[in-house]
C-alpha cells in the first residue's frame, strides 16, 4: 500500500491552498490513483442553498473534502485519508 499523507497534514495544507488552485493525487475507493487540478474554494461555485450547505458538512464530518476540478468543469470529492500529494 502506498503510504497516504496524515489528516492533520492534509487539512493543513488544503487550508493554505485558500482560494488558489491546487493539484491533489489520492487513492480512490478502487485503489486506483487519481489526480485533480481545482478549487476547494471557487467563488462562482460556492453551495448556496441550504441543502447544499448540509450535504457539504455531512461530507466533511465524514472526512470527505469536495474540490472543483477544473478539467471536468464538475465537483470531485475525496477521503483525508487516501492524500498522497497536494501542491
Amino acid at each position: 500500500m502506498t503510504n497516504t499523507m496524515n489528516r492533520a497534514t492534509v487539512r493543513k495544507l488544503i487550508k493554505a491552498r485558500g482560494t488558489k488552485f491546487a493539484t491533489v493525487t489520492f487513492i480512490k475507493k478502487d485503489g486506483s490513483k487519481r489526480t485533480v487540478n481545482g478549487l476547494f474554494r471557487p467563488s462562482s461555485h460556492i453551495i448556496g442553498n441550504a441543502k447544499g450547505r448540509v450535504i457539504s458538512e455531512a461530507m466533511k464530518a465524514n472526512g470527505y473534502v469536495p474540490i472543483y476540478s477544473v478539467i471536468d468543469s464538475g465537483w470531485k470529492c475525496f477521503h483525508e485519508d487516501a492524500v498522497l500529494k497536494v501542491v
